[in-house]
């Protein structure tokens, strides 16, 4: 029985060795392949997170303008009422005003009377606070609301004299 070597594998003398194990060799392009599939979806994965915290947080950021604007509503209205009637209730709560969708508006008002060159003057402390509970007044005081990632509040403050 004789055995026939290949044209390709045979010794070549001017290398010293067989031509056949450089033909036969193989593989390191499937692993450089993977690697880089790893590292693309490492990659993609990246890029998706970093995607949805930043709508996430943009989502936050307009809800977080709507409860300004809405704090803003309460303390207009806690002025409206002291300068058209001098008086403020302790508290009120806004909730059915057309344009707030999930915000409810609390403001309170609070009168120090005073007399300056004999004349009787009120300063009026309002402070209004929004925010997104389904409770009945802001802040919330539901715990669970309040660790939330969706829970939102502002609150502004205003000094007036009358």
């Amino acid at each position: 029985m004789s055995i026939t070597i290949p044209d390709r594998c045979r010794p070549d003398p001017q290398v010293g060795h067989s031509l056949c194990l450089r033909v036969h060799q193989g593989g390191f392009v499937l692993a450089s392949a993977v690697f880089l599939l790893v590292i693309m979806a490492a990659l993609a994965a990246f890029i998706v997170q970093v995607s949805v915290s930043s709508n996430v947080a943009s989502g936050l950021d307009v809800q977080g303008a709507r409860a300004y604007q809405a704090a803003r509503l309460g303390v207009e209205a806690g002025l409206y009422s002291v300068q058209r009637s001098g008086a403020c209730p302790a508290t009120t709560n806004l909730s059915d005003v057309a344009g707030l969708n999930g915000l409810r508006v609390t403001w309170t008002c609070a009168a120090n009377g005073f007399v300056e060159n004999n004349v009787a003057k009120t300063i009026w402390q309002i402070t209004a606070t929004a925010c997104t509970t389904s409770g009945a007044q802001c802040p919330s005081s539901i715990a669970a609301e309040l660790q939330g990632a969706d829970y939102v509040e502002r609150q502004l403050t205003v000094v007036t004299e009358r």
